[in-house]
């Protein structure tokens, strides 16, 4: 994959490419495996699950994508402090993709559903920015684009002084984020149902970002 490109905001209309891309960077994503078992299934679970999660974060202004011409690479999706969790009627908007996913894999519903609402009795109440989702196809990663994604937002908040927060299910992200200055704030989070755990991340802010 080339690693020509450039980085621009998504805007409405950009879910489904943005999707495709984190379907491909997430299809062994540890937590996902554990909730959707069959790999097919999982892909058609997901998908309808990114697009929602983008079509929510979108408005907010801060859903960064690598493009490729017209081909999205990657994604990094943030929310700004205080926008997660969803409202009541930013999940009602949400219900018929989440009916998708229920299309896409029944029998694991259940558990993915069960995933959504430990991550938000977890979540932390201070003011943050969170980083919902990175994810960069696997044909495309190693050519800098995380820094890129991630970059922007995490400036912004060291301008204003705000923390950045993230959750990972994968160890091998820890170090990864490390290089940005996220340090571990909880190595044993457990979201998923008998599922792997999660590492919650936070990041001081910093002066100045490189």
């Amino acid at each position: 994959m080339t690693k020509d490109g450039r980085v621009e905001v998504l805007g409405p209309g950009d879910e489904r490419a943005g999707a495709d891309a984190l379907v491909a960077s997430h299809a062994d994503y540890p937590a996902f495996r554990s909730v959707f078992p069959d790999a097919t299934r999982r892909e058609r679970a997901l998908r309808p699950f990114f697009e929602a999660t983008l079509r929510d974060a979108i408005p907010f202004g801060h859903v960064l994508g690598a493009w490729a011409d017209t081909h999205v690479l990657g994604v990094g999706a943030w929310l700004p402090p205080g926008a997660f969790p969803w409202t009541a009627g930013r999940k009602a908007r949400a219900a018929l993709s989440f009916m998708r996913v229920l299309a896409g894999d029944p029998r694991s519903f259940l558990k993915f559903t069960r995933y959504g609402a430990n991550a938000e009795e977890a979540h932390p109440a201070d003011q943050h920015w969170y980083l919902v989702v990175l994810g960069i196809r696997p044909d495309a990663q190693r050519h800098g684009w995380g820094r890129q994604l991630l970059g922007p937002v995490i400036g912004h908040a060291d301008k204003f002084g705000q923390d950045c927060f993230l959750e990972t299910s994968d160890p091998a992200n820890i170090d990864y984020y490390r290089r940005f200055g996220f340090e571990i704030e909880n190595a044993a989070l457990e979201l998923v149902p008998g599922g792997p755990t999660h590492t919650a991340m936070r990041r001081r802010p910093q002066r100045p970002y490189r």
